[in-house]
């Protein structure tokens, strides 16, 4: 927002110094300027470090310590939110196509974040939970509640490499169930997970996709099972597991 800033009120500045023939102000202008775009530098510099700090599913490791996961309303969606004094993360994902990593600040008990095409999600820190909107992401404003980690819940992120293909996965894993994707940076998917623990609280989109492969699409079913094999090949910790587990729930019915 700061460099943003910067671009809409410079050449106003120009123009109302070269009215007023204020020649010194023009130096505190192009400092203030450079001290903004520093500032939205470091901030984004140390949301990009605690990104980096998120557990890889393939390592024993633990979950930051304030780590939030929830769902987003009116959608299929999981989100998780990560915060280190006035830096902050989040995922979104449906495990189908809704895949975001978004990076801000949180000042005080209020977060801001943004993605790289623009959506935002905002929101307040009150009673231990978070709790917002998320702007964009083609779809209408949503709402979202999220609380601390439990034990066995989580955010992952890694960088996987199969068939020469560079991925970054997002799982998060959740008491009511898992949300994960996998997506190269031209876009393309892999490794689409969304499954509810309860088969009686499965929603209808997902009985519509199960139904979906089980008629017509035993590409699907091929390419899930593919990726269970690929994920059978990895070191398995708990993370993995679950999701071998969660991933073969998915593919009932193929």
């Amino acid at each position: 927002m700061h460099t943003k800033t910067t671009w809409i009120l410079g050449p106003l500045t120009v123009i109302v110094l070269a009215m007023s023939g204020c020649g010194d102000d023009s130096s505190g202008s192009s400092a203030a300027s450079d001290t903004s775009a520093a500032a939205s530098a470091t901030t984004t510099a140390a949301a990009a470090a605690l990104m980096e700090q998120i557990p890889s599913p393939f390592e024993e490791e633990p979950q930051l310590e304030r780590t939030f996961l929830g769902a987003v309303n009116d959608s299929d969606a999981y989100v998780a939110v990560v915060t280190s004094g006035s830096d902050a993360v989040a995922f979104l994902c449906d495990g189908d196509d809704m895949w975001m990593w978004m990076s801000g600040t949180m000042d005080g008990d209020r977060l801001a974040l943004t993605a790289p095409d623009g959506s935002t999600l905002t929101g307040t820190m009150s009673d231990g939970k978070v709790s917002g909107t998320i702007t964009g992401a083609g779809m209408t404003d949503k709402a979202f509640e999220a609380a601390p980690a439990a034990v066995d819940e989580g955010l992952y992120r890694a960088t996987t490499n199969r068939d020469g293909a560079d991925y970054t996965l997002g799982w998060i894993m959740r008491t009511d169930g898992v949300r994960g994707l996998e997506r190269q940076a031209n876009g393309s998917t892999m490794g689409g997970i969304a499954v509810d623990r309860n088969d009686d609280d499965m929603d209808e989109r997902n009985r519509e996709r199960r139904q979906e492969r089980r008629d017509n699409d035993q590409a699907a079913c091929e390419q899930m099972g593919g990726y269970n094999d690929w994920l059978a090949s990895q070191p398995q910790t708990p993370p993995v597991s679950e999701m071998m587990s969660m991933n073969s729930m998915q593919m009932e019915g193929c």
